[in-house]
């Protein structure tokens, strides 16, 4: 940059002197200009091949600016010495010296032009160095007071000029450099702030005073299904937190400091609970920016509380009802035994050995009750093996087919990929999920439909759906679908559900159900290998 503004400048005063010559047409001597250009072009040689050869930044700066004094004293030497208009081309130099090289530079750049001026002028005033023979300008007698009055209000220029111009590049330098440690903290705060905003799980919008979404993070879009572009610019209540008066109600509050934290279930019209914060958001000064908006997915937390509810409210009802399970089986067999004895005696009349056969038929369907909710409460011991979960399944859905409950109105669709697939487990009690699922699942279907089978392997896990086209279920339907002694169904006992839950429960895998009132059920079961 030096070596180029210095180029510039040298042709452009040349190039002023010659159109000045051609113009008024006089013979300027200007002989010292053309010495003084082609040495400062020499030079710029010189500079741009040490540039080249020597690395060191302070080295090249001080040759140039060595370079830049004796070509300023040529000129002054030229244009009459202590009467040269051109001395200030000095303070030029102290100047770049004092900004590229700092204190140091500058002081040492003042000292050399010091020292040169003042030796040209010495010179020259006691005729070492005679007057130049052309000049532009008229020489004056000097004399030894104006001499030394010049020289000093020279070098005073050069050393004021050298410190003030030092110190102010000093101060900006430090000025810069902590500008540019507070700029690479600031990159670095922004980088971190990024970087946790991203990462958190939690979604995050910041709303404008007006609710106007202008900020989401990626696992906010991710919660909300929506490309980031979908919901900037949109309103709070049209992303489905608010309704437009509750969002007044909202305001209230935050206007008044408090934070609003809601639940919604069902989200957006989907089987999505989302829990939400929102607080007023402000400036460093203090002043109101908006609003943030934070949330998180519920949805599985919902579903782990609903498995932990439902597996205290069995534990409690085992508790309490395995013994008056036992007391009443107890007796009951005594009674059933009875009847019994009473039936095959000869003196019964016709009604009375009706009367007795209904009473041994409801002791039957009472002790298999009884018989069921004890394997409900106190489940047979698992025998793990291997066995091939495949298989188990396809004979399972060859037995309901040949079941007198399967109507011609019902029809069982397979989709059983692979064919055969090992698991771990007791065989089975599996094989009794399957038969309560799928017997469950064509009840649902009273006037007929469709029941489809399917499975797949995710993540070493062995999936089966079984999926009808039945009436379906309610919400509440679905918050009771595992409890004991709940069933949609007449001639249920409300157990099998029940039962099948627990033994997926103790097999390591789980139960999920999809469900809708008139567009049929979904009930996958995931078995880990």
């Amino acid at each position: 940059m030096l070596i180029a503004v210095r180029v510039v400048v040298v042709t452009t005063l040349l190039l002023a002197a010659l159109i000045i010559q051609y113009t008024v047409r006089e013979v300027l001597p200007l002989n010292y200009l053309y010495i003084a250009t082609g040495l400062t072009y020499a030079l710029t040689l010189a500079y741009i091949a040490l540039a080249l050869t020597v690395p060191s930044r302070s080295v090249n700066l001080m040759i140039q600016t060595l370079g830049d004094l004796c070509v300023e004293t040529l000129l002054v030497y030229f244009t009459g010495g202590l009467d040269s208009p051109f001395s200030f081309l000095y303070l030029v130099s102290v100047i770049a010296a004092s900004m590229l090289l700092y204190r140091r530079g500058g002081l040492l750049t003042a000292s050399g032009a010091a020292i040169l001026y003042g030796a040209l002028v010495d010179l020259m005033y006691y005729g070492v160095f005679p007057m130049p023979e052309q000049s532009l300008f008229l020489p004056i007698a000097w004399t030894s007071s104006r001499l030394y009055f010049n020289m000093a209000a020279n070098f005073a220029g050069f050393y004021a000029t050298a410190l003030l111009t030092s110190y102010l590049s000093e101060k900006l330098q430090r000025t810069s450099e902590e500008l540019d440690v507070n700029r690479q903290n600031l990159a670095e705060l922004r980088a971190l702030n990024q970087n946790v905003v991203e990462s958190i799980p939690s979604g995050l919008i910041t709303l404008a005073t007006s609710g106007i979404a202008s900020f989401i993070n990626p696992a906010g879009a991710n919660i909300l299904q929506m490309q980031p572009a979908a919901v900037l610019g949109r309103h709070v209540t049209e992303l489905g937190f608010f309704t437009p008066n509750g969002w007044d109600d909202a305001r209230e509050r935050l206007a008044a400091g408090d934070v609003v934290r809601r639940e919604l279930d069902d989200f957006a019209g989907a089987a999505q609970s989302l829990g939400f914060a929102v607080s007023p958001l402000t400036t460093l000064d203090g002043v109101d920016a908006g609003y943030t908006l934070i949330f998180q997915d519920l949805t599985e937390m919902k579903k782990l509380e609903a498995e932990v509810r439902l597996k205290d409210r069995m534990a409690a009802v085992g508790e309490l009802s395995a013994g008056i399970a036992h007391e009443i089986r107890n007796p009951l067999a005594a009674i059933a035994g009875s009847v019994q004895v009473l039936k095959s005696s000869s003196s019964l009349s016709t009604q009375e050995q009706r009367l007795m056969s209904i009473v041994l038929k409801e002791s039957e369907r009472l002790n298999k009750s009884i018989s069921d909710f004890l394997r409900f409460v106190r489940p047979q011991e698992k025998h793990p093996a291997e066995f091939d979960v495949a298989a188990s399944l396809s004979e399972t859905l060859d037995l309901l087919e040949n079941s007198p409950e399967l109507q011609p109105a019902h029809e069982i669709r397979r989709a059983i990929a692979p064919p055969s697939f090992t698991l771990v487990g007791d065989g089975d009690q599996i094989r009794q999920v399957f038969w309560n699922l799928a017997r469950n699942a064509v009840q649902a279907m009273p006037k007929g439909g469709v029941l489809t089978v399917s499975t797949s392997i995710e993540n070493g896990s062995y999936n089966i759906v079984f999926a009808d086209s039945g009436r379906g279920m309610s919400q509440a339907d679905l918050q009771r679908l595992f409890q004991p002694f709940r069933t949609n169904f007449p001639s249920g006992t409300g157990l099998g559900m029940a039962i099948s839950y627990r033994i997926v429960q103790e097999h390591g895998g789980r139960i999920d159900v999809s469900s809708r009132e008139g567009a049929g059920t979904a009930i996958t079961v995931t078995l880990p290998r």
